[in-house]
């Protein structure tokens, strides 16, 4: 093997094991670690294919409940439950309501690129999903706790100010997403 055969088959054992993710559990997650001072994110891949449910994405929490929470939610797809943009769902995770919006098109690329890769298209349907802070509220309200705020960005908002904290800006600039 070439080096440059060393990237194509990199990339194929990551396709065969989403493909195997998909087939075995209906989704495959995609986990993105913080890279301070921005926060990480988590989304589902497979959830449009196999359940014609839109893809869902998460900040912020650490990875591994990010990685749990997904689960419960794409075990809660496969039993029928649709998640839908501006409802407030209950009984998700104890004590906490979670909602969700859609994502703008704008986002898509940007954090979910290998949805994009997968599904060989940008228009795919994506809710973000939401928690609020220790208090209740979620990041959009004024009383939303400012700490958790930059934790969220805000994906339905399409333009790049109401939509991300500078942090995020500027990580995204350096990796050259933006």
């Amino acid at each position: 093997m070439t080096k440059t055969d060393e990237p194509e088959a990199a990339q194929a054992q990551i396709d065969a094991r989403v493909r195997r993710d998909i087939d075995q559990h209906g989704w495959h997650l995609v986990l993105v670690p913080a890279e301070e001072p921005g926060p990480g994110w988590a989304h589902t891949l497979g959830l449009l294919e196999t359940f014609e449910h839109p893809e869902v994405i998460v900040f912020g929490i650490d990875l591994q409940v990010l990685a749990a929470l997904l689960n419960h939610l794409g075990e809660a797809v496969r039993l029928g439950r649709q998640f839908e943009a501006g409802r407030d769902e209950e009984g998700l995770i104890e004590g906490r309501v979670l909602t969700f919006r859609d994502v703008a098109p704008k986002w898509r690329t940007p954090f979910l690129g290998n949805a994009a890769w997968h599904y060989q298209r940008e228009d795919f349907g994506v809710l973000q999903c939401f928690w609020p802070d220790p208090g209740g509220a979620f990041p959009w309200q004024p009383e939303a706790d400012p700490e958790w705020k930059g934790d969220q960005p805000l994906l339905y908002e399409p333009g790049t100010q109401a939509a991300l904290s500078e942090a995020l800006i500027d990580s995204l600039r350096r990796e050259g997403a933006l």
